[in-house]
């Protein structure tokens, strides 16, 4: 979420100016720019920080609440010739077909396929559960999606 969205940017930026604004105050040698520069970079640096632990923390409680356990299995993935088929494993739905075209985004973790269907949701596919490895589901992705949908993290 935080790549897809560009959640990072603002913080990043933020960070930045206020270390600029910082080094500027040291630069100019003015009694207390020590004083000025310490406080702007601490809240440059530490408001980010802020920031990105409290959206994992959330990411960690929604886990919890929704009381996903490691392995259980969730939802089963087919990657076919027209798109992708998502069957929903606890639930008897309908499944989720949408064609290659209306695929949003992928992303190739070092453990994990994160393939997003919108902004708002992805399936995972750890490696390892496919009866294919993980670097020719990739390129499977890659020839289906194309390279600009297709990130390597």
């Amino acid at each position: 979420m935080l790549r897809l969205r560009k959640k990072w940017v603002k913080p990043a930026l933020f960070a930045l100016m206020l270390a600029a604004f910082g080094t500027v105050a040291l630069l100019t040698r003015k009694p207390q720019s020590g004083l000025i520069a310490a406080v702007l970079y601490a809240v440059g640096l530490g408001l980010p920080l802020v920031y990105f632990g409290m959206f994992f923390s959330q990411v960690n409680v929604q886990a919890m609440r929704r009381k996903l356990d490691k392995g259980r299995r969730v939802y089963t993935v087919f990657l076919t010739r027209d798109g992708v088929t998502v069957q929903n494993d606890q639930k008897k739905e309908d499944a989720l077909v949408v064609p290659w075209k209306e695929m949003q985004r992928a992303f190739l973790a070092k453990k994990c396929i994160y393939l997003y269907v919108n902004a708002a949701r992805a399936f995972l596919l750890p490696e390892g559960q496919a009866s294919a490895p993980q670097e020719k589901v990739w390129q499977y992705l890659i020839r289906h999606m194309g390279d600009r949908k297709c990130t390597r993290l």
